[in-house]
């Protein structure tokens, strides 16, 4: 008999797996079926392992307990939530990995009343009849904007993928060589472009393109295609048009002009300590493009969604494309952009958005909240460790103001670097998880992306991370 045979002799079989007493109960009624596809998957892969063993392997018996456990914690983790509640102590408020924007607590509850119930959703109470899914929303995001008409799609992407679509059709669209961007994942512009069948036709070079590297290249029946540059910057000898500017050329050339706003905003930037310089929604319509998109996340503060504005008449056009179907939305993200376009509406000042919240703290409240969270947490604190309040730099991520930083507070702990890297591991192990920051100066929560009601938490994760730490280096 060969070493693979002997091997494979020991792995243990299905028969025996669903007569285990721990895993038979399981093997029920509908849950038969896809248990059954669970005890075939971990079989065949002790049967890979056993082929690629070396040396002496475990016996069934061994091997039996060893896939038993493996069976009932691939059961465990199906029957559990598959997300984490993270405490966000990074400091980046729009935390793409993190989930980007958390709701106003209208929009939360608005999403979770419209899944709970049914609603209006395409039904005109008044005649009795079919309605239009989104109008009401769309008519508030108009509003806000200053656009004759609004639609609402599923993310930034969709909107650009369906204004090039619908106002090229096939035909040449002009772009910025130095616009041709790439954001995070696999989202990289040219290749978007290249699903809606354009041509696409790259002006100027990567830091200056011109008005007349426009001229040059408008021909009738070209659209033009306009990106704000919200993930970089280029410094340096440059040159750019201003929307203003290329909307003027387009229009005596007799070419659309669409405008990708990236995080389109409602709210002045400068007023929540960022730098000066950046347009808002109501400030590109004005423009003159011919159509803007922008995300409902982000810096709007809102879910994840995509935005178009436009004209009556363009919009409409939209809103009847074949594909606006592939990219519409449904109930729960309908509710919660109208509750968060509502707060918008419903301010006098700044509208009670967690977003915009975090991002406008005072530095003042921000050494205040540090202070307290350093208190809660320094009773609990190891031998050998030393905590302090310490200036910090936060940033506002999701692709938005790409080298801006504002000034924050950190709680910041100082340890022996074994401690520390394990303390950092059981706090992003844990549930809720939470995620700091670990560098050279130590382990630090940013209280700007804390909520005090999430500090009983943070302290809790704490002590919970610091129970039985190793022993520090020299102990």
């Amino acid at each position: 008999m060969s070493d693979l045979q002997s091997r494979l002799r020991e792995l243990p079989q299905v028969s025996a797996l669903f007569e285990d007493e721990r895993l038979a109960p399981l093997l029920t009624g509908r849950r038969r079926a896809w248990m059954t596809r669970i005890i075939q998957g971990v079989v065949d892969d002790f049967r890979q392992e056993l082929k690629q063993a070396s040396g002496q392997v475990k016996k069934r018996p061994e091997l039996l307990e060893a896939a038993v456990e493996r069976v009932l914690g691939r059961y465990r983790a199906l029957t559990r939530k598959s997300w984490t509640r993270v405490l966000n102590g990074t400091g980046v408020v729009v935390h793409t990995n993190l989930g980007r924007s958390c709701f106003p607590a209208a929009a939360a509850a608005a999403a979770s009343e419209v899944a709970l119930f049914n609603s209006d959703l395409e039904f005109d109470l008044g005649s009795g009849t079919r309605g239009h899914r989104g109008r009401a929303v769309e008519e508030k995001a108009a509003l806000l904007a200053g656009a004759a008409d609004a639609l609402v799609v599923n993310n930034n992407a969709a909107a650009v993928w369906l204004a090039v679509r619908h106002l090229s059709k096939g035909g040449r669209v002009i772009l910025s060589r130095g616009e041709v961007v790439a954001i995070g994942g696999s989202f990289r512009m040219h290749e978007i472009l290249a699903e809606t069948g354009c041509t696409l036709v790259e002006v100027g070079t990567t830091n200056r393109t011109g008005l007349e590297d426009y001229r040059k290249a408008l021909q009738p029946g070209t659209t033009v295609l306009k990106v704000h540059r919200s993930n970089f910057v280029v410094e340096g000898f440059t040159e750019d048009v201003t929307l203003a500017e290329l909307s003027a050329v387009c229009r005596e050339a007799d070419c659309p002009l669409i405008y990708d706003a990236g995080s389109g905003a409602f709210y002045p930037y400068e007023d929540l300590g960022l730098p000066a310089g950046e347009t808002l929604l109501t400030e590109d319509l004005a423009a003159g493009p011919d159509l803007v998109t922008c995300s409902g996340d982000k810096l709007l503060g809102g879910c994840q969604a995509g935005i178009l504005y436009g004209s009556h008449e363009l919009v409409s056009e939209l809103r009847n494309h074949p594909m606006r179907r592939a990219f519409r939305v449904d109930k729960t993200t309908l509710a919660a952009l109208d509750a968060v376009l509502t707060e918008y509406l419903a301010a006098e000042d700044r509208p009670p958005v967690p977003t915009l919240d975090q991002l406008a703290a005072s530095l003042e409240y921000l050494q205040e909240k540090a202070e307290r969270l350093l208190v809660e947490l320094a009773a609990s604190a190891p031998e050998g460790w030393s905590g302090a309040v310490v200036p910090g730099r936060s940033s506002v991520g999701g692709g938005s103001f790409s080298t801006a930083s504002i000034e924050s507070r950190l709680v910041q702990w100082q340890a022996d670097k074994k401690q520390l890297e394990t303390c950092h591991q059981r706090l992003r192990a844990g549930d809720p998880a939470l995620v700091g920051r670990m560098n050279q100066d130590g382990l630090a929560v940013d209280v700007r992306t804390i909520t005090e009601e999430e500090f009983p938490l943070v302290a809790a994760a704490f002590r919970a991370a610091w129970t039985d730490l190793p022993l520090a280096a020299g102990d």
